[in-house]
């Protein structure tokens, strides 16, 4: 049992530390599932790399919880945006602080006009984001760049046919500048439900039977791999299989040892949902805190 006496700062909110994986293995910080902090938080984010902590609350107890995130104490940071231009002089700051030890997720989901208005009213237009992301791959190199075609929403202003031919404008656009993209369909939770069902009049959600989005995965998979770009499923391992995907792990440890290959990195896949593929991370983003308020949204209420 850890005796030493707590903080100030520990004894005023009751905060619990959390770091360690295990006696040799630093944990992967994720930035965050939960939020756009890179989008809407730069500047708080950076003031916590500087004092070299973080506080959250824990979002099933609401617990406040603190994690250490000076470079010595984390194996690297894996960063989650729809927008990253905020975010760009804090990136070289990390850059520089952490040896690079970072990688980018970035979603482009190349909804277009009243569909993007209704279903990701804060996000900038694709075209911007594409450019974006071909600055950060020319930056940090294309092997940290992960494009996120997610989620994928078919209704009667995005048909399948449309949904195909924003995924081919993306790998078109990002050709030599990306590895790997990541796609999933959308999952209509209870609360994404209501909210598609608020909005009915405006928009009109349908779900594509297996073999429908077996097919489309399909098409997608063939335009990706004729710009030698490798496409991977997130949480949809019927459809990936169908259509012969690989089961993508959007925080992956083989990606990590590849580009860090001095960091010891854990070892151990801890799914955050059901057939998620993620390897074990510290998310430190707060639910209900995204901006973005996209209709989709799983994070916020």
């Amino acid at each position: 049992m850890d005796t030493r006496k707590k903080t100030i700062l520990d004894q005023k909110y009751d905060i619990k530390t959390i770091n360690k994986v295990d006696e040799n293995v630093l944990p992967i910080i994720s930035v965050s599932r939960r939020s756009d902090i890179p989008a809407y938080y730069a500047e708080k984010f950076l003031k916590d790399v500087k004092r070299g902590f973080i506080l959250f609350k824990n979002p099933f107890n609401f617990q406040r919880l603190k994690v250490d995130i000076k470079p010595d104490k984390i194996s690297a940071f894996v960063f989650w945006s729809k927008n990253y231009r905020p975010f760009m002089k804090a990136l070289e700051k990390i850059n520089e602080l952490y040896t690079g030890r970072f990688i980018l997720h970035f979603t482009i989901n190349n909804y277009k006009g009243k569909a993007k208005n209704i279903l990701e009213p804060n996000i900038p237009e694709s075209l911007e984001m594409i450019e974006l992301a071909k600055e950060l791959s020319e930056k940090y190199g294309k092997e940290k760049l992960s494009i996120r075609y997610d989620p994928i929403i078919i209704s009667n202003l995005t048909p399948l046919s449309e949904r195909l031919e924003s995924f081919e404008e993306i790998i078109e656009n990002l050709n030599g500048y990306i590895l790997r993209i990541y796609v999933s369909f959308v999952d209509i939770y209870k609360k994404v439900s209501r909210r598609f069902l608020k909005n009915e009049n405006r928009i009109k959600i349908t779900e594509p039977t297996v073999e429908e989005k077996a097919s489309l995965l399909s098409r997608m998979k063939n335009a990706a791999s004729k710009k030698n770009i490798k496409i991977l499923t997130c949480c949809e391992d019927q459809v990936g299989q169908m259509a012969g995907i690989e089961k993508g792990h959007c925080i992956d440890v083989n990606i990590l040892k590849k580009l860090f290959p001095d960091v010891p990195f854990t070892n151990e896949i801890r799914p955050t949902r059901n057939e998620c593929g993620c390897y074990y991370s510290i998310d430190i983003g707060e639910y209900n805190t995204c901006k973005s308020k996209c209709l989709y949204c799983y994070a916020n209420r």
